[in-house]
């Protein structure tokens, strides 16, 4: 059987004894660094979640820019174009009016050194002729 006495007392004195320091000594500052590690844990994660967010907000900024930039290197492109076109149908109607000019000023010198050739050969046709008649004649006419 068992038996009570004296010293069961004082072992369960001693064993709350033995648990207070060990508690004072060992669990409490244990259990501190515990949830100053789960505290510090926990505010990592925050932070990260923070950043995660903020760096989905700077892609989603780059990303609208770069949309913006796109649209509007288009939009130059497109103006660039234009004016180029225009330019160039400008510069082909001004060739086609120098190339109208140049044709007509080379039909009227044409025309001038054909009625110029013409009278010369009226000339030279009546002088021909006179020698002509004069030789067959034989004496000046």
């Amino acid at each position: 059987m068992i038996s009570l006495n004296a010293t069961i007392v004082v072992q369960v004195t001693l064993f709350l004894l033995l648990l207070y320091a060990l508690n004072r000594i060992m669990i409490q500052p244990l259990h501190r660094v515990v949830l100053e590690r789960e505290e510090l844990i926990a505010r990592k994660k925050a932070e990260l979640v923070a950043a995660h967010r903020s760096l989905e907000q700077i892609e989603q900024d780059y990303r609208k820019r770069l949309r913006r930039a796109e649209a509007e290197a288009r939009t130059v492109q497109g103006r660039i174009h234009e004016e180029a076109s225009g330019k160039a149908e400008q510069v082909i109607r001004t060739a086609q009016e120098q190339v109208t000019v140049l044709r007509r000023k080379v039909r009227e010198q044409v025309a001038q050194e054909l009625e110029k050739a013409r009278r010369e050969l009226k000339k030279q046709a009546e002088v021909l002729s006179f020698e002509i008649t004069q030789k067959v004649v034989g004496r000046r006419v």
